[in-house]
């Protein structure tokens, strides 16, 4: 059974406009959406699963909570800022894996080393030297500094994370646990989801 004290939201996001405005969640990848790829990979890994979105209508039938933006239209930071509010008073002392709901290849290695490395104030895989801030875990310590910035305008996880003490996985430790790398494919273009589905 999952580790108590890591639980995992799922960051539906906005509209893809390089994609039309379709819900990247939703689109199809090899038969199957990709939210429901990636529910099938999170589900046995964890006690909690949460969706957070501001379009609540297209997820209705997921039967997990769907927890909105406090701040609507700041981006992904705002995404994370939302999960580690609606836990901070669930469960004060829990981590938040956050998910992009556009990585369709999440592998189980990765997601349970993720949930059950040693605590840190955020655990942020990185590749070829960039940080993967939409697939990592972060501490209940990271809310205010997530709130601080969100207040300040500065909305570049990036920028964010190289000013905090954060640990990174590097690409070694990665690739043991997923040769390919596939866990970090994003979906952002038709290229990228052509891509996706072998075309």
């Amino acid at each position: 059974m999952a580790a108590a004290a890591t639980v995992v939201a799922i960051l539906a996001g906005g509209r893809a406009h390089r994609l039309g405005g379709v819900i990247k969640p939703l689109l199809d990848i090899g038969g199957q959406r990709i939210i429901d790829r990636q529910m099938a990979v999170l589900r046995p890994l964890f006690d909690q699963l949460i969706l957070i979105t501001n379009d609540p209508g297209p997820f209705a039938g997921l039967g997990i909570p769907l927890v909105p933006d406090r701040r609507p239209g700041l981006g992904p930071l705002a995404g994370i800022d939302a999960a580690l509010a609606h836990f901070a008073t669930r469960a004060p002392s829990t981590s938040v894996l956050c998910v992009a709901g556009d990585m369709p290849f999440l592998h189980p290695a990765i997601i349970r080393h993720l949930r059950d490395a040693a605590p840190a104030l955020a655990l942020v895989p990185r590749i070829a030297d960039r940080p993967d801030p939409l697939c990592a875990r972060y501490g209940p310590a990271m809310a205010p500094h997530v709130t601080t910035a969100l207040s300040d305008g500065r909305l570049a996880l990036h920028t964010l994370l190289a000013q905090l003490p954060v640990v990174y996985l590097d690409q070694p430790e990665l690739r043991a646990l997923d040769p390919a790398l596939r866990t970090f494919t994003n979906i952002n273009t038709p290229e990228e989801l052509a891509a996706a589905n072998g075309q």
